[in-house]
């Protein structure tokens, strides 16, 4: 902004008549080559120092994550955010990082905008010219930031979770690395299928609803919620109650703990946020029949391949905010576990029916196919008892 000073000057009458004479007397300007009149040379001492123009600047957008400025080109710029966070989760940054305005005099920064609190918070952004620099300020407002199923972004991480205690393990920081790179891989696949399509998720890491932190160390999973300020994150230890967790144990737990931003409550829950009760959900079968909602989150080896749960039950979609849903996908492995039971069923029905009708010895006459039927029964007895799913 310019500023204009108003000098007032006074003189006694004799002095100014006697420069009125002066002038008068006084020889006429010198002519240039040119024609023109040559300016009178500024009296030395005395005379007003011409006024800097300040550094023109504007922010022209701000908003949670975004903050742009228009300036002069080449000015050096520099911001600042005030913003007030939760006892939990990640925080948004307090400095921006300097940038030079391009040849528009536009400079724009993108910064990490992860769930806070709703309310009102500041900017500062100051600018640098080669003569002169201006600083601008002011404030933006942060939304209400429901989360929810169908849209749901998470940041995973390996980094401290604030505010918590716990003795790191470092021999098991090999299998937190790897659990990490896992739930990254796979976690919008497990969701999606968990929510029986319904449920969509982002593994983001600048700007999300909600972060989970991988601990290589031993210790209670949990999900972390101040009612103050309804900020939340989770924690997931790679140790736990059981011992040290595989990979997969360690993805079904982190599907657990997603689950408790929206469950258990009400008379069917207990005061840990889990079913008092188990229910079996039509379709699920094995170690999702009760849903992944239960307490502990249990998972069953078979051979080589560990089974978790990773199906949301019935009522743990309606926990979850769906007014609607289809039944479970069927599980292709399951398919095939309850088929080979129906012909287990089947043949056993026959045998017995067979040794029910000769108690003292089967007759030579049907004895070969007696014999072929319970080969056949233990064959697809073993297949079953082979695959990686409980068909229960």
């Amino acid at each position: 902004m310019l500023v204009f000073r108003s000098i007032s000057r006074r003189f006694p009458i004799a002095v100014a008549l006697t420069a009125l004479a002066v002038l008068a007397c006084a020889n006429p300007p010198a002519v240039t080559p040119g024609g023109g009149q040559t300016a009178d040379a500024a009296p030395s001492g005395g005379g007003a120092t011409p006024a800097i123009t300040p550094l023109p600047i504007s922010v022209t957008d701000a908003k949670y994550g975004s903050l742009s400025a228009r300036t002069a080109p080449g000015a050096r710029c520099q911001g600042s955010l005030r913003i007030s966070v939760g006892a939990y989760g990640d925080a948004p940054p307090d400095t921006l990082p300097g940038q030079t305005a391009d040849a528009s005099g536009i400079v724009t920064w993108s910064y990490p905008a992860p769930r806070v609190p709703s309310g009102t918070a500041s900017y500062t952004v100051r600018c640098q010219g080669d003569s002169a620099s201006e600083t601008k300020t002011g404030v933006f407002t942060i939304p209400t930031h429901p989360i929810v199923a169908t849209s749901l972004t998470v940041r995973v991480t390996a980094d401290t979770p604030p505010g918590e205690q716990f003795n790191p393990d470092p021999s098991l920081v090999p299998l937190r690395d790897a659990s990490v790179a896992r739930i990254r891989a796979t976690l919008a696949a497990e969701w999606k299928s968990a929510t029986r399509g319904l449920g969509s998720l982002l593994v983001d890491d600048h700007s999300a609803d909600i972060t989970m932190f991988v601990v290589a160390a031993h210790g209670t999973s949990v999900h972390r919620r101040n009612p103050a300020d309804d900020s939340q994150d989770m924690l997931i230890y790679v140790s736990g109650e059981l011992g040290v967790r595989s990979v997969e144990n360690v993805v079904a737990v982190g599907l657990h703990e997603l689950g408790h931003i929206w469950c258990c409550y009400g008379p069917e829950a207990n005061d840990t946020g889990h079913w008092a009760t188990k229910q079996a959900s039509p379709g699920l079968y094995g170690v999702d029949k009760y849903g992944l909602m239960t307490d502990p989150v249990t998972c069953v080896s078979f051979g080589s391949v560990l089974s978790c749960p990773n199906r949301f039950s019935d009522r743990e979609m309606v926990a979850l905010g769906f007014t609607s849903f289809p039944p479970p996908a069927p599980d292709p492995c399951i398919t095939q576990a309850l088929s080979l039971q129906s012909q287990i069923t089947t043949l056993g029905v026959q045998i017995h029916a067979i040794e029910a009708q000769y108690p003292r010895g089967i007759p030579s006459s049907i004895y070969d196919d007696y014999v072929a039927m319970v080969s056949q029964y233990n064959t697809l007895v073993g297949r079953r008892n082979s695959l990686p799913c409980d068909p229960s």
